[in-house]
């Protein structure tokens, strides 16, 4: 995977004699190039790390040459420069306030934005594949400044902080017959009512399907049915995007259902799998074995299963490898790590090391 688009991090880089601490806003790491910006008004902020035109392109090259796929990982509505550069496009609470990270996904310019990146990566780039985060609505405390929350609310509570009330979130409910201003104010009223409270007279129940189909009196259930189908088909025309390119749109399970609280109907994305993401269980190689076959044998037969390593999780180069082989002999060829700043030299060298196991054919 290569990164394409990202969040604002820190990064410890224990690997790189240059730079071992970096801060970095986020952004593309690209030069925007294809026509479908002009569909937007939103233009991508380019990562602090882009120091000329062809960055992305080098790097996609040394990959080809080396005969390796290339899958770009795309961080969309998680994001630190846009929101504040385009105050429009930010997710809006019950309460009024604008989430200044997260852009939200009923926004015209927001889906227009979201298309030109697939488009950009899979045409300018010749990607073989999208790994998405973030491609959906967000939750209410991801800021990027330092939190001042000295008791988080309920859980209940949260999941109704993190609910949107733009004009485009409450235009789309109009279209489908939902009251979402009526919403709004009972759950202001009730958000008003509930965090002054001391905190042990909290109900700390979970926010599952029974409550929100019963409360504000069925009104929230039919707001949450809106925003599944707002991003069900955010997802539907990435995955269309995909298909254009005959490119792999993921990461998904087997999920083959309609899931209003996950906020996506998986049906959509399930008769175009390429890729299934699976991973071991178990303390031993005989039980992950064992629950690689069993996970494989869901993958439906027009996908092929895929799998990533943490080699930070392992002690010693023999057991990473171990662990590649083990995926690779039960029928999994596609294989990634988990590449962070965190990763060590010596890590990075075992990954090298057991170029035998994850490049077989």
């Amino acid at each position: 995977f290569v990164a394409a688009a990202y969040h604002a991090s820190t990064f410890v880089l224990p690997h790189n004699p240059k730079r071992l601490v970096r801060w970095d806003d986020g952004g593309i790491y690209f030069t925007p190039k294809h026509a479908r910006w002009g569909d937007t008004s939103i233009q991508p902020a380019l990562g602090s790390g882009v120091d000329s035109d062809s960055y992305l392109t080098q790097i996609v090259d040394k990959a080809r040459d080396r005969d390796w796929g290339v899958l770009f990982f795309v961080v969309f509505h998680y994001s630190v420069p846009l929101p504040t550069r385009y105050p429009h496009t930010c997710c809006i609470d019950a309460l009024g306030e604008p989430h200044r990270t997260y852009l939200c996904p009923s926004n015209p310019d927001v889906r227009s934005y979201d298309l030109a990146l697939v488009e950009e990566l899979l045409h300018t780039y010749s990607g073989d594949g999208i790994r998405h985060e973030s491609l959906g609505f967000g939750g209410w405390n991801q800021i990027a400044l330092c939190d001042k929350v000295e008791v988080l609310p309920t859980p209940r509570d949260q999941f109704l902080l993190s609910l949107c009330f733009c004009k485009h979130c409450v235009s789309r409910a109009h279209e489908e017959d939902v009251d979402a201003l009526s919403l709004r104010g009972s759950i202001r009223d009730h958000l008003y009512r509930s965090l002054p409270q001391n905190p042990t007279e909290w109900d700390d129940s979970a926010p599952d399907e029974q409550w929100a189909r019963n409360v504000f009196g069925g009104q929230l259930w039919r707001y949450l049915d809106v925003r599944c189908n707002t991003v069900s088909s955010l997802f539907g025309e990435v995955q269309n995007l995909c298909n254009s390119h005959d490119a792999a749109f993921m990461p998904f399970d087997t999920r083959n259902d309609r899931d209003v609280m996950a906020c996506n109907d998986y049906s959509l994305m399930y008769p175009h799998l390429k890729r299934v993401s699976l991973g071991a269980t178990g303390n031993d190689p005989v039980a992950q074995r064992t629950s690689l076959q069993a996970a494989i044998e869901e993958v439906p037969h027009h996908a092929e299963p895929e799998i990533m390593h943490n080699q930070r999780s392992f002690d010693s180069s023999p057991k990473l490898k171990e662990a590649v082989m083990l995926a690779r002999d039960v029928g999994i060829r596609h294989h990634s790590f988990h590449y962070y700043g965190m990763s060590r030299r010596h890590e990075l060298e075992w990954i090298g090391d057991s170029r035998d196991a994850w490049t077989k054919g």
